[in-house]
């Protein structure tokens, strides 16, 4: 029985650069990166989404229940936080006769 030991053989898996192609390679650097970016995302992740530019940010706490009731709001009209509380404050000023300077 002549076994070579792993540490003979030629073999030692130094040729993956033949069997992967050359890894890290791309022809289009961008176009790489917006594909490894994109992949990353779950198909229904808001990231994706490109709507008007909201430069304010506008915290709040709520009651668990409050947060349900926005969720489902949310989930029902296909909005983001963000859509549902624009949606709620111009429904209630409009509700009270209040009008906005902008």
């Amino acid at each position: 029985m002549n076994r070579e030991s792993p540490m003979d053989s030629e073999d030692d898996g130094a040729a993956f650069q033949q069997l992967l192609g050359s890894f890290g390679a791309h022809a289009n650097p961008a176009k790489r990166a917006r594909a490894e970016r994109l992949a990353t995302m779950k198909p229904t992740d808001k990231r994706r989404r490109r709507g008007q530019a909201r430069l304010r940010q506008f915290n709040v706490r709520v009651t668990q229940e409050t947060q349900v009731l926005a969720t489902k709001l949310c989930e029902a009209e296909g909005w983001s936080q963000a859509d549902m509380v624009e949606a709620a404050i111009v429904a209630l000023a409009k509700a009270k006769g209040i009008k906005g300077d902008g």
